[in-house]
C-alpha cells in the first residue's frame, strides 16, 4: 500500500513548489523607513548629503562625507494600528514592538599626499533593517464566493483514487505521499474531500471531476493572520573623495530575510440545508532567505549645492519555504453534529528558489544654508512588475507567479523631502515621505510625516526621531479559487533613538 512507502519523518522535500503566492511577493518586495534617528527624522532624504550611517544604505558615497571615524546604533519602538477592509467592513487591531534597528561603523582615512587626487577614503559597515513584516490583522465581511471554490479548483483533474484513505493508511501518510509524488494541488484536493467539503461526481476510482457539499447564497468570511519577520541588509562599503568635489562609493550587500505568515480562515453563516458548514482552514508559511546585491553612488559638491546619484542592483535572494495546514468542518448526519478535523501534522519543505527584487535608481539634491541648516530632496524609481521567482530546472508554478506579478505590480516612485535647522549644538529636523502604490487597484499611496531633534556633544551625539507612516496593501484570500481581494492599511507610529560617538 501507499503508506508503507512513506512512513518515517514528518519533514519531507517536495519537488512541487507552491508555497509562495502573489501576497507573499508583495510583502517581500516592499521596504520601510528604518535606520538612524537623524536619517528617519528627515524622511531618509540623504542621497545627496551622506555623513550618516544609514545614508550609506541609499548612496554608498555617503561614507566619505564623514570627517571622522564614527560608531553608532539605533533602537526603534513601534505601535501599529492595522485596519482590514473587506466588503465594506473595517476591522481594527493594534500591536507594538521594540527593535534594535541599526548598527554601524565608518573608518575615515585622510590622504596626506597633496599630489593625489583622492583627498579622503573611507570604509564602513552598516547593518540596517530595510523591511519589517510584523503585523497582526483581522479581516471580516460577507461574500458570495466560498471556500469550496478553492478546493474545487485544485481537485479538478486529480483522480479520486489518489485522495481516498484506505484502512491501513493515516491522514499524515497520504498527505505526505501526495505532496512528494503528486503535488500541492493533490494535497488540497485530499483536504477538501476528507473534510467532506467536496465529493467526486461518481465513485469511479478514475473520476476527476468534483462537486461541492456546501450550499449557501452568502458567506461570512473571517481572516485572522499574524505576520512576523524582517529583511535586513548588511552593507560593506568603500568610498572616496576625488578632487575635493566628487564622492564615489560602492556597497557589497548581504541580505538576510525571515518571514512567517500564519493565517486562520473561517467561513460561516451557511444556509440551513448546507451539508457542510463552519469551516476553519489554517495555513502557515515560514521563509528563510539569504542573498546579495551591489550599489553604486556619487555625490557632487558645487558650493552650497549637492547632487546625488545612486543605483541599486537587483537583489538576488535564495529562499527556502516550509508550510503546514489544518482543516476542520461541521456537518449533520442522522441527527448528530459531527466535527471533522484533518490535521496532517506534516511540514512541507520545498526546494530552494530565487527571488529577484528589481533594481532601483535614485536622484537627489540638497542645498546647504551656510552653517545654519539644509534642505534635501530625493526621488527614486523601482519597477516592481519585474519581480521574479525562479528555480534550478524551472518551475511552471513559479513562472505563473512571476507572470501574475508582472501583470499586477506597477513601477513604484518614491519622493523624500527633509530639512534640518541648527541652533548651536541643537538640531531641529522634519521630513515628508511619499511612495506611489504598487498596484492599480489600491486606493491610497504610502506617506509619512517625520520630526526629530539632535544633540551634538562634540565627541558624541544623541538623536531622536518621530515617524507617522501610513502604508497600504491589496491582498487576496487565497491564490486560486477564492481570490477575493481585501485591503490592509497600517498606521505606524515609530520612535527611534540613536547614539553615535567618534573614534
Amino acid at each position: 500500500m501507499r503508506s508503507l512507502l512513506y512512513l518515517g519523518t514528518a519533514l519531507f522535500m517536495s519537488q512541487f513548489l507552491a508555497a509562495q503566492t502573489l501576497n507573499d511577493v508583495s510583502y517581500l518586495t516592499r521596504s520601510g523607513l528604518y535606520g538612524s534617528a537623524r536619517y528617519t527624522s528627515m524622511a531618509g532624504a540623504f542621497g545627496a548629503l551622506g555623513g550618516d550611517l544609514s545614508a550609506i544604505n541609499d548612496n554608498p558615497a555617503a561614507s566619505s562625507v564623514f570627517l571622522n571615524s564614527e560608531v553608532g546604533g539605533s533602537v526603534n519602538f513601534q505601535t501599529r494600528q492595522n485596519q482590514g477592509l473587506f466588503s465594506g467592513t473595517n476591522q481594527t487591531t493594534e500591536d507594538e514592538n521594540l527593535y534594535f534597528d541599526q548598527f554601524g561603523a565608518v573608518f575615515v582615512f585622510n590622504n596626506t599626499n597633496e599630489e593625489s587626487p583622492w583627498s579622503r577614503v573611507s570604509a564602513a559597515i552598516n547593518v540596517n533593517r530595510i523591511a519589517n513584516f510584523d503585523q497582526n490583522a483581522f479581516v471580516s465581511g460577507t461574500n458570495t464566493s466560498g471556500i469550496q471554490d478553492y478546493f474545487l479548483y485544485y481537485a479538478d483533474g486529480i483522480t479520486f483514487e489518489d485522495i481516498q484513505l484506505y484502512d491501513d493508511e493515516t491522514v499524515s501518510d497520504i498527505y505526505r505521499y501526495l505532496g512528494d509524488e503528486v503535488g500541492y494541488g493533490a494535497q488540497q484536493a485530499f483536504l477538501g474531500y476528507q473534510s467532506y467539503i467536496i465529493d467526486p461526481l461518481s465513485s469511479d476510482p478514475g473520476e476527476r471531476s468534483y462537486v461541492s457539499n456546501i450550499n449557501s447564497r452568502q458567506f461570512r468570511h473571517d481572516l485572522d493572520f499574524i505576520n512576523q519577520g524582517f529583511h535586513r541588509k548588511t552593507s560593506f562599503n568603500f568610498s572616496g573623495l576625488y578632487q575635493n568635489k566628487l564622492h564615489l562609493g560602492v556597497n557589497i550587500n548581504r541580505h538576510r530575510l525571515e518571514f512567517s505568515n500564519e493565517q486562520r480562515f473561517f467561513e460561516g453563516d451557511h444556509d440551513l440545508d448546507s451539508f457542510v458548514y463552519d469551516v476553519n482552514f489554517n495555513n502557515s508559511l515560514i521563509s528563510y532567505g539569504e542573498g546579495f546585491s551591489l550599489q553604486f553612488g556619487g555625490i557632487l559638491k558645487l558650493d552650497n549645492i549637492r547632487l546625488g546619484l545612486g543605483y541599486d542592483s537587483t537583489q538576488w535572494i535564495d529562499i527556502r519555504d516550509q508550510t503546514q495546514q489544518e482543516l476542520s468542518t461541521y456537518r449533520f448526519e442522522e441527527g448528530f453534529e459531527i466535527k471533522e478535523t484533518i490535521a496532517p501534522e506534516i511540514t512541507n519543505s520545498y526546494d530552494p528558489y530565487r527571488l529577484r527584487i528589481p533594481s532601483k535608481t535614485s536622484f537627489s539634491f540638497a542645498y546647504i544654508i551656510n552653517q545654519s541648516g539644509l534642505v534635501s530632496v530625493e526621488y527614486s524609481s523601482q519597477n516592481l512588475s519585474n519581480s521574479r521567482l525562479s528555480q534550478n530546472g524551472g518551475s511552471s508554478f513559479l513562472d505563473a507567479v512571476s507572470t501574475e506579478a508582472k501583470n499586477t505590480f506597477e513601477p513604484v516612485n518614491t519622493l523624500k523631502i527633509g530639512g534640518e535647522y541648527r541652533l548651536k549644538t541643537l538640531s531641529l529636523r522634519a521630513g515628508y515621505f511619499y511612495r506611489t502604490k504598487n498596484q492599480e487597484r489600491l486606493t491610497n499611496n504610502d506617506q509619512a510625516l517625520t520630526l526629530g531633534l539632535g544633540f551634538d556633544f562634540g565627541a558624541s551625539s544623541l538623536n531622536l526621531s518621530f515617524v507617522q507612516f501610513e502604508q497600504n496593501k491589496q491582498l487576496n484570500f487565497f491564490s486560486e479559487g477564492l481570490t477575493d481581494a481585501y485591503t490592509l492599511r497600517k498606521d505606524l507610529t515609530q520612535i527611534t533613538l540613536s547614539f553615535n560617538f567618534k573614534l
